[in-house]
């Protein structure tokens, strides 16, 4: 990777950790939904049960392009680059996430 790649599904929030049943936090279902996880989003560090723990969340892809979609959405009336029509490299890795062609 080079220094100004930006991987999209490393901008998604997830729900809280110590709030996920035990598949959606193994990765083998959809962190959001709770369907079959398809899609890796990133390694995350995070508290659950008083241990800080690395996880790896994983969703389906509808949920995945529609959290792209509302990041994005949210992202480009409050990033300074954006609201002036200068799409930053996180606008431009979401909107490829999120409206694929």
């Amino acid at each position: 990777m080079h220094p100004g790649f930006v991987r999209a599904p490393e901008l998604l929030p997830t729900p809280k950790a110590a709030d996920l049943p035990a598949e959606r936090l193994a990765g083998t279902r959809c962190v959001w939904c709770g369907k079959t996880a398809t899609e890796a989003l990133s390694a995350r560090v995070s508290v659950v049960k008083g241990e800080l723990v690395r996880w790896e969340p994983r969703s389906c892809s509808y949920c995945l392009c529609r959290e792209a979609k509302r990041v994005y959405n949210i992202h480009i009336g409050v990033c300074a680059r954006c609201t002036h029509r200068d799409y930053c490299p996180d606008s431009r890795a979401l909107y490829e996430l999120g409206f694929p062609k």
